[in-house]
């Protein structure tokens, strides 16, 4: 009977263990989306392409594909200029070294000079490398 209450025991610690080490990654993640939150809002370069993989695709909510070099370029040349990004009903599942966000988020700002505002769903995968999340790939669908 002890063996069993300590197995038992021993399972309910490790499983515990895992899930406070889940949390723990799934709220690195959040952390590094409210960063780059604010790195679009200064157009921080340097601290975006920390963050964001070197294969990096996005869909964008046009439906076109953009990759890191994009958008790293209309960042630093301002023809990408966020003025306002908040996020909402974010969700994060971690897999090992690979981190899925799920979320709204409402931006406005201007691109090449069009003004835009509103609200998409987006899903970010994250990959940990070198002990920090990067962004590899990214999905927007327009809810307008």
């Amino acid at each position: 009977m002890r063996a069993l209450l300590f197995t038992a025991g021993a399972l309910l610690v490790f499983g515990s263990g895992k899930l406070i080490a889940q949390t723990a990654a799934a709220d690195s993640v959040r952390a590094v989306e409210a960063a780059r939150a604010q790195a679009l809002l200064r157009a921080d370069t340097v601290a975006l392409s920390r963050m964001i993989a070197p294969e990096f695709v996005e869909i964008s909510r046009l439906g076109t594909r953009r990759t890191r070099a994009d958008n790293i370029r209309d960042i630093a040349s301002g023809e990408l200029k966020l003025t306002a990004v908040r996020y909402d009903s974010l969700t994060v599942q971690i897999y090992g070294d690979v981190a899925v966000l799920q979320g709204i988020a409402d931006n406005t700002g201007t691109f090449r000079g069009f003004p835009f505002a509103g609200k998409i769903r987006y899903t970010r995968i994250f990959v940990r490398r070198d002990g920090r999340w990067q962004a590899v790939a990214m999905q927007q669908t327009s809810m307008q």
